[in-house]
């Protein structure tokens, strides 16, 4: 992971190029306590990046947050986004009031993601 990231971040021009959102995502999986984010800790050291840690299971921000967050992240950081298959159930957020407003959902977290609108 530590090369593709390497290479990533020697082709910006390519993606200035191309019109292409300069993102790369990596999605971990797995049991709590198996290392994940330990393991982002260790790719953030080796190629001295930051980290940034964004919480968005906690119902406090929305999909437009989301998206600001993301897009004001310092250059050469990591964005950190633990537990996100937490805050649904199915294709709903869990964390909306009554008339659906609030929380993240999940085109919301895939447009962030994705850089398009960025």
């Amino acid at each position: 992971m530590v090369d593709d990231v390497r290479e990533f971040q020697s082709n910006a021009d390519w993606y200035l190029e191309k019109g292409v959102p300069y993102r790369r995502g990596y999605l971990l999986y797995g049991p709590p306590g198996t290392g994940k984010t330990s393991f982002i800790q260790a790719i953030a050291g080796e190629l001295k990046l930051n980290i940034c840690y964004l919480n968005i299971g906690n119902g406090r921000i929305d999909d437009d947050g989301l998206m600001r967050a993301l897009n004001d992240a310092p250059p050469q950081s990591i964005i950190l986004l633990e537990d996100v298959d937490g805050i649904f159930i199915q294709r709903e957020a869990v964390n909306q009031d009554e008339e659906g407003h609030g929380g993240v959902s999940f085109s919301g977290l895939l447009n962030a993601l994705d850089g398009v609108r960025s």
